[in-house]
């Protein structure tokens, strides 16, 4: 930049007395200093644009409108790029105090935080967005023009390049003893460490408190089980804190979600193969014991202990849906009454009119718990989701991943299939 000379040094030098060579060379002399002030003076004045290392990507981000004005640092530093939108954003001043701090994206969004004590610092609250531009802009109780700063953030990840979570789970919904907290991906999570990094975003509490674990149950479904059933009455915070955070190299987590849900009426169910029934506690009690017949031995039940997925008033079975042609000498398409569905390999309880005379006799279904009418109507209308059913006794186990059989597995089983391990729902 080029230094313009103080007019107020542009004066002509004085008339010094004498005459000839000595004279002059006065004058010279007197001249030569004069604009060597001049250009000294000019030299420290400042322009006020950028202060430390002169910005830039890396660099510290300081600016100041004058020598004596106060210098402003910020982080992300000024120019940074690609910053993970859950890095906060910081800033302080070495003098006056602040009066005001606006840091707006270019989408428009403003984002909060709080001033602190000494009234020189600023730190923002919650996270930024992906893909936006933000300007920092302070003000000082000094007056001036505002210290200033930008930075952007990671760009938009595409679906390729995130992970979004959903549950089946509904908030204010109540739950059987045995509900896990069901977390579906978008995408695969395959690796140890990238598992480690999401079980890590996520947290369970629970009044009364309880010990559980995350478990994958494949690399796109993860379950918090807890080590015992929940206990009655029990209510359930989730939080999923994922948005903006890193979960494998290029891949980011785009969901920030919370579930709140209770736990209902102790209620669990027990089916033997070998005595053909099905007894039925609450509380610790039986209230209920009742005939039934499971799977015959070319389509055996499933021995372990599920929980009832969902529930319905009737629905149709297919037998095509799982490989076997209606038309074959086993097959069937049959409305169903009152069902209760365990796995999602299509084992049920229901209503199973056509075969009482079996019931607590024999087993005849393709793997279902049939049972009577009247038997299937009062649980229907007692039955939550979520309550478990235990299976006896039968020449098949439930595989984990079909249906919520997490609890076919004890709990230190259930510790292998998890990376963060055991954790206390405070």
């Amino acid at each position: 930049m080029a230094h313009r000379l103080s007019p107020e040094l542009l004066v002509t030098p004085p008339v010094l007395s004498g005459a000839g060579p000595r004279g002059v060379r006065g004058r010279l002399i007197l001249l030569v200093a004069l604009l060597a002030t001049a250009l000294l003076v000019a030299g420290c004045s400042g322009s006020g644009s950028g202060g430390g290392d002169g910005g830039g990507k890396g660099a510290d981000p300081t600016t100041s409108p004058s020598p004596d004005g106060p210098k402003l640092t910020v982080k992300p530093a000024a120019d940074a790029t690609a910053v993970p939108p859950t890095d906060p954003i910081t800033l302080s001043i070495d003098k006056d105090t602040i009066s005001a701090v606006s840091v707006k994206s270019d989408k428009g969004d403003a984002v909060e935080g709080e001033l602190g004590a000494d009234k020189r610092s600023w730190a923002s609250k919650g996270k930024l967005s992906f893909g936006a531009t933000y300007t920092v802009s302070v003000t000082t109780t000094g007056g001036g023009t505002p210290l200033t700063s930008k930075f952007a953030t990671v760009p938009t990840p595409g679906a390729d390049s995130s992970v979004r979570a959903s549950s089946p789970l509904g908030d204010n919904k109540t739950y059987g003893v045995g509900m896990p907290i069901v977390l579906k991906l978008s995408r695969s999570v395959k690796s140890d460490a990238a598992r480690t990094a999401y079980e890590k975003m996520l947290k369970v509490s629970s009044e009364p408190p309880t010990t559980g674990a995350w478990g994958w149950v494949s690399s796109t479904e993860l379950h918090f089980r807890p080590s015992e059933y929940w206990a009655a009455g029990s209510k359930v915070h989730v939080t999923v804190d994922s948005a903006g955070r890193p979960v494998a190299d290029g891949v980011w987590g785009r969901t920030d979600m919370t579930i709140d849900f209770k736990i209902g009426t102790d209620r669990r169910m027990v089916a033997d193969s070998s005595t053909h029934t099905m007894k039925v506690t609450e509380g610790g009690e039986v209230v209920k014991t009742m005939p039934v017949s499971l799977g015959k031995p070319k389509y055996p039940s499933s021995s372990g202990t599920m929980v009832i997925i969902d529930k319905r008033r009737e629905a149709m079975f297919d037998s095509s849906t799982y490989g076997l042609a209606v038309d074959s000498p086993d097959g069937y398409r049959t409305k169903v009454e009152y069902p209760m569905r365990l796995t999602w390999g299509g084992e049920f309880v229901h209503s199973a009119p056509w075969s009482v005379a079996q019931q607590g006799k024999e087993n005849v279904s393709h793997g279902c718990i049939n049972v009577s009418e009247a038997n299937a109507i009062w649980l229907y209308e007692r039955v939550q989701v979520g309550d478990p059913v235990t299976v006896k006794n039968t020449e098949t186990t439930v595989e984990l991943g079909n249906g919520y059989s997490d609890w076919t597995l004890d709990f230190e089983d259930w510790l292998t299939h998890s990376k963060t391990g055991a954790v206390t729902t405070t």
